[in-house]
């Protein structure tokens, strides 16, 4: 095995194979130098998105909390963003550019942002400048940022970003791509949740699909499978939590509720 392993290491074919599509399905399903993610190599820079989940149901609004990357660590000024919404079927519902940024950004998103939308789904942040030229050529740019979360107006609960989900090129001129994230053909994938949620009112799990494959995962025993580009909450009753799934870093965000108070983390 270990011979098989050097040859596969010389062999520039082999290597160019294995980073294929096709090549991270195999490697996954075969747990041959399984991947959770690949980050690009462009010759241009690029601005990689998490995909981030909004909520306007069950009176919520979502805070998200952003800063102006290119101004801040590359002193680019006149930079701009752009923010894609989908719903959770994974429907394109808007687009909105924001110019003229200060160094620390703050977007509210409630009901009356969607013209009275009680709903949940998922949303992607882009960076772009006309004036990157101070930028390597294969510069990674990179925003997790904070959410918040509030139900029936009190405290936000906040959480960073999550996963790694679509890029494009800081300077507007390419396609929007994704498939970061990689998957198996097997749901092969046992993770269990390092909480144990006994004694909370309820809890639920969300879970994101960024990829453009079906994603496959049972919490318990029980099938679920989500489309490209889908999300889903899924609330729970057991105590300790496993999911077998055919994505390599399948983490829920969790939504813990006590009485008033409302716990939001990643799993």
């Amino acid at each position: 095995m270990k011979s098989l392993i050097n040859k596969f290491k010389k062999n520039k074919l082999l290597k160019f194979l294995a980073n294929t599509e096709l090549g991270f399905l195999l490697r996954n399903s075969l747990q041959v130098y399984p991947q959770s993610f690949k980050t690009p190599k462009k010759k241009y820079p690029i601005s990689i998105s998490d995909c981030f989940l909004w909520r306007t149901d069950k009176n919520y609004q979502t805070k998200f909390k952003y800063a102006d990357l290119l101004n801040l660590f590359y002193k680019i000024e006149n930079s701009w963003v752009e923010f894609h919404f989908y719903s959770k079927n994974n429907k394109l519902i808007k687009i909105r550019k924001i110019e003229n940024l200060d160094l620390f950004n703050e977007l509210v998103i409630d009901s009356k942002f969607f013209n009275n939308l009680e709903d949940y789904g998922v949303f992607y942040i882009y960076h772009f400048s006309m004036n990157s030229k101070i930028m390597e050529e294969d510069n990674v740019l990179v925003n997790r940022c904070y959410l918040g979360y509030s139900q029936n107006n009190n405290l936000f609960s906040f959480v960073h970003g999550n996963v790694y989900a679509k890029y494009t090129s800081i300077l507007s001129n390419k396609k929007i791509e994704h498939n970061m994230m990689k998957m198996s053909f097997l749901m092969n994938e046992n993770y269990a949740i390092q909480k144990y949620f006994d004694g909370f009112d309820q809890t639920e799990l969300v879970f994101i699909n960024p990829s453009s494959k079906t994603l496959k995962f049972k919490i318990e025993g029980q099938k679920y499978m989500l489309k490209a580009g889908c999300c889903r909450i899924i609330e729970i009753k057991q105590p300790v939590i496993s999911i077998l799934s055919n994505c390599r870093l399948l983490r829920p965000t969790v939504f813990s509720y006590k009485n008033r108070y409302l716990d939001v983390h990643h799993s």
